[in-house]
């Protein structure tokens, strides 16, 4: 009777508890729904805030970062890059666009949706110009390749902050057929150059890069839009954020090279001429002269490249 007696009370106390366990859990899952709610609102405010700073970046860029075009030439305007499409060589003339100060923060991973841009009224390059691509009977694909990477002229990596402008990136009319060991090697070293100043100075940088475009180019014979192949690429930066306007210009082969990235730093006007590209041409002649005839080697080198010298050889 006793062990009855017990187990009636046992059975009464884990009612009561169940009942009072019932109601904490639906607390709990009502407080789980509330911080879901607010994680997705906070998502998009998160979003909405890079939206309008990307927006405050595009005015920018028109406003100070674009060079002088002449009206009949195509200008492709997306909100993270603006660029000059050269139907005769099926690549751009320029692409420019601002390495924001955003990239300190926490970033997204490559989105590598490489896909022709709507934008682009003559068509610009696709896929079939860099490699054919085959599926197996077993549902995995077969790669050949014409010899070049589809590279990069305004890099993924400027926009790891925002996961939009970084996909608009990945456009072709944004690509250009560069060499496996000049695009992953000193043309990704450069790139990184240019965002580690941006990092250590909290500076945003404005920055026009383009292959260096002449006549006598050749081909990529396999390619169905038969693009250009530069023998070089340059790179143009401007930083206006610090005490003084500072200028850097790179002026590098199409090819692998061992040498420090500031060995190619030329001053801006050094490219002007080759290309006959007048870059920030919204600035006064004045104000250009300051930070484009000269270039402060010893200004745009971070801390881990202090040791960089340019090297006398590499000229001769």
């Amino acid at each position: 009777m006793k062990h009855k007696y017990s187990a009636i009370v046992f059975l009464i106390f884990f009612f009561t508890f169940s009942l009072k366990a019932q109601d904490y859990q639906k607390e709990i899952n009502h407080l789980e729904k509330e911080i879901l709610k607010l994680g997705i609102k906070k998502d998009s405010l998160n979003s909405a805030v890079k939206n309008l700073k990307l927006s405050i970046l595009h005015e920018k860029l028109e406003k100070f970062g674009l060079p002088k075009y002449e009206k009949d030439v195509e200008i492709v305007s997306h909100p993270a890059l603006i660029l000059s499409y050269n139907e005769k060589h099926e690549q751009a003339n320029w692409v420019a666009h601002i390495i924001s100060k955003e990239i300190t923060g926490k970033g997204f991973s490559r989105t590598n949706d490489f896909r022709p841009d709507p934008l682009v009224k003559t068509g610009s390059t696709e896929e079939k110009d860099f490699f054919i691509k085959t599926m197996k009977p077993d549902g995995t694909y077969s790669y050949d390749g014409f010899g070049y990477d589809r590279g990069h002229l305004a890099p993924s990596a400027d926009f790891r902050w925002n996961k939009e402008a970084m996909s608009e990136s990945y456009f072709y009319s944004n690509m250009s057929p560069q060499l496996p060991n000049f695009n992953r090697g000193i043309w990704a070293k450069t790139e990184s150059f240019l965002r580690e100043y941006v990092a250590e100075n909290n500076h945003d940088l404005y920055v026009v890069t383009g292959g260096i475009l002449t006549d006598d180019l050749p081909k990529v014979e396999r390619s169905i839009h038969k693009e250009s192949i530069p023998k070089s690429f340059y790179k143009v930066a401007l930083d206006t954020e610090g005490d003084t306007l500072e200028g850097i210009a790179f002026i590098i082969p199409n090819e692998g090279s061992d040498y420090p990235v500031i060995s190619f730093a030329v001053p801006i006007d050094s490219v002007e001429k080759i290309t006959n590209i007048n870059f920030f041409a919204s600035l006064p002649d004045s104000i250009q002269n300051i930070f484009e005839k000269t270039v402060d080697i010893k200004h745009w080198q971070t801390k881990n490249r202090k040791n960089n010298h340019k090297p006398v050889s590499r000229h001769k």
